[in-house]
C-alpha cells in the first residue's frame, strides 16, 4: 500500500513539474491586462580572428499581453508591445515572430564584422579584452510586468550578459503604456517641462535621505561619483505610492553600487503635474 501511495505521489509531482515548465499559454489576470508567458532560445557562433569559434546564445522569457477588453484593443496593445519591447521590424505583429526576430538581432548585433568589433566584446569588459578572449557569449532577457492597474501597464526588460560563464552586466529598462490612449508613456505626460530641474533636486535629496548622507560629498564617499548624471529621465516605473526612476550601473555611481532606484511620492510630485497628467489617476 505504501508503495502505491509513493508511486501516485511521484506521478502527481511530475505532472505538476511539467505544467510549471510550459511557457506558452500560461495566463495570469492580476490587473487591467491579462498576460501570458512564452520563451525561446537561439544559438549562434562566429569564427574569431585566431580561428577559434565563439559560441553564442540568446534566451528570451517574455510576459506579453494575452487579453484586454476586446480584440481591437488587444491588437493595438500588442503592436505597441512588439514595437517597443521587442524592437519588431515594420510588418511584424505576432509576439512569437517578434521574439525570434529580436533574438536574431541580438546575435547579429554581437557578432563582429569585418569593420568593427561587436557590442558583446566592448560592453562591460575591460578595454584590454578583445574579441579573441570571448569564447562564450550569452544574453538572457526577461520581460515582465511590474505595474498593471489604473489603465497603465509597465514592463521591465531585464538583460543579463554573461561572457565565458561570468556575468558582466545586468540592466533594467522600463516601458509603460497608457491603455486609454494606447501610447507609450513619456515623462512629458507626467510632469511639466519647466519642473525637471526641481524634480531632479528632489531626486538628489531623496537619495541623500535614503543613504543617510548630509551632503553630496558624503554621497561621493559612498560611490555616487557622478551626481551630475542624476537627472529625470524616461527610465521610470509606477508603484502604488510613487514614481521610481532607475539608473543604469555606473551612470551615477560605481558599478558595485548596482542600479540605483529613487522613488518620489505622488503627493510630493503633484505640484509639478502637467495638464492632464497621467499621475492624477494615482493620487
Amino acid at each position: 500500500m505504501n508503495h502505491k501511495l509513493a508511486f501516485w505521489a511521484i506521478a502527481v509531482l511530475c505532472m505538476a513539474m511539467i505544467g510549471g515548465c510550459s511557457g506558452s499559454g500560461d495566463t495570469a489576470k492580476d490587473g487591467d491586462v491579462a498576460v501570458a508567458i512564452d520563451s525561446i532560445a537561439q544559438d549562434g557562433s562566429f569564427k574569431k580572428s585566431n580561428g577559434e569559434v565563439c559560441q553564442m546564445k540568446v534566451k528570451l522569457v517574455v510576459t506579453y499581453p494575452q487579453a484586454y477588453k476586446d480584440s481591437a484593443q488587444l491588437i493595438k496593445l500588442r503592436q505597441l508591445f512588439v514595437a517597443h519591447l521587442l524592437k519588431a521590424p515594420k510588418g511584424v505583429t505576432g509576439v512569437k515572430e517578434a521574439m525570434k526576430s529580436y533574438a536574431s538581432s541580438i546575435i547579429s548585433r554581437n557578432t563582429p564584422s569585418q569593420y568593427a568589433q561587436s557590442q558583446a566584446v566592448s560592453d562591460s569588459v575591460g578595454a584590454d579584452v578583445d574579441e579573441v578572449d570571448v569564447d562564450r557569449f550569452e544574453s538572457t532577457i526577461n520581460i515582465k510586468v511590474v505595474y498593471n492597474t489604473h489603465d497603465l501597464i509597465t514592463f521591465c526588460k531585464e538583460e543579463t550578459i554573461n561572457k565565458n560563464g561570468q556575468r558582466t552586466s545586468t540592466t533594467h529598462h522600463y516601458t509603460s503604456f497608457d491603455l486609454k490612449t494606447m501610447k507609450k508613456v513619456t515623462l512629458s505626460q507626467l510632469i511639466r517641462d519647466d519642473s525637471y530641474d526641481k524634480v531632479t533636486a528632489m531626486l538628489k535629496k531623496e537619495l541623500m535621505d535614503d543613504k543617510g548622507a548630509s551632503n553630496e560629498d558624503e554621497l561621493n564617499d559612498m560611490g555616487y561619483f557622478n551626481l551630475p548624471n542624476l537627472t529625470v529621465n524616461n527610465n521610470f516605473f509606477f508603484t502604488s505610492s510613487g514614481l521610481t526612476w532607475s539608473y543604469d550601473s555606473s551612470v551615477i555611481a560605481v558599478a558595485s553600487v548596482g542600479e540605483p532606484n529613487i522613488t518620489i511620492d505622488y503627493d510630493d510630485l503633484e505640484q509639478y503635474f502637467c495638464d492632464d497628467s497621467i499621475l492624477k489617476r494615482l493620487i
